[in-house]
């Protein structure tokens, strides 16, 4: 049975997908079951078909160290899952040298030449998928702990304890052409003292007044869907009133 049967996606949609896969790769070793990450990928090519687009993050962080980006090379750092990717045919790299996605589908040649330059800007795959009715898909792991979209809302209310910082460095694009860059992502301010953005537990139930959260069990793995748009809304309103269900911790 597929792990997406009778899950909210469907033939269209554009979904981006967060995930941890260790717990499906020990139980598949217990098992003795042969898994690949090509079997996720498969099956939600499938399920949003031909006019659907998916994404994989595949974020590094090392062009903010001074490193250069390579668009064949830069390996994910934000889990296997868009490595796997990266190494099909299928699928194209977005160009931010910071947060990139593999991407495939209808819109992927659309996404691939986007020329954004801040890494949360409405300009980006993240106002994209915001725009466009997007959904994203985690798997086996808890969206209060890796919802990037957060970033997108603070950067758009323009939050205290964050500022735009510009990053430059050397990218190679896919067909090996070397050019120097400049992007700006949406950064910490030490002086804030903030060490990390949070989500309370209570922005579950805001979703859930929206019907903007679907939770599944299957096959022993945890799934969580959110719409994109509603989310993003719901994060920008409670920062704007600062009623805390979007924060920074210190």
């Amino acid at each position: 049975m597929s792990l997406f049967e009778n899950v909210d996606i469907k033939k269209g949609d554009k979904i981006l997908v967060s995930s941890n896969l260790l717990k499906i790769l020990i139980s598949s070793r217990k098992l003795k079951k042969i898994f690949s990450p090509d079997i996720i990928l498969n099956e939600l090519i499938k399920k949003i078909g031909f006019e659907g687009t998916l994404l994989i993050p595949t974020y590094n962080w090392d062009f903010c160290k001074g490193k250069n980006f390579c668009y064949n090379k830069t390996l994910s750092l934000s889990g296997s899952l868009g490595n796997f990717a990266l190494k099909r045919n299928d699928f194209l790299r977005t160009q931010n040298p910071i947060y990139s996605f593999a991407v495939t589908g209808k819109d992927k040649k659309k996404l691939s030449n986007f020329k954004h330059k801040s890494c949360f800007g409405l300009d980006s795959p993240f106002g994209y998928l915001i725009n466009s009715g997007g959904k994203n898909l985690f798997i086996d792991l808890d969206y209060k702990e890796g919802f990037t979209l957060c970033h997108v809302a603070e950067e758009s209310v323009g939050v205290d304890y964050r500022y735009l910082k510009k990053f430059s460095g050397l990218c190679k694009n896919h067909d090996g052409k070397t050019e120097k860059k400049e992007f700006s992502m949406y950064v910490r301010d030490p002086k804030s003292n903030v060490v990390m953005t949070s989500i309370h537990n209570n922005f579950d139930k805001e979703l859930s007044k929206l019907n903007a959260i679907k939770n599944y069990h299957k096959n022993d793995v945890n799934l969580q869907i959110i719409n994109i748009k509603e989310a993003y809304n719901l994060m920008v309103e409670d920062l704007k009133n600062k009623t805390g269900l979007i924060y920074g911790k210190k």
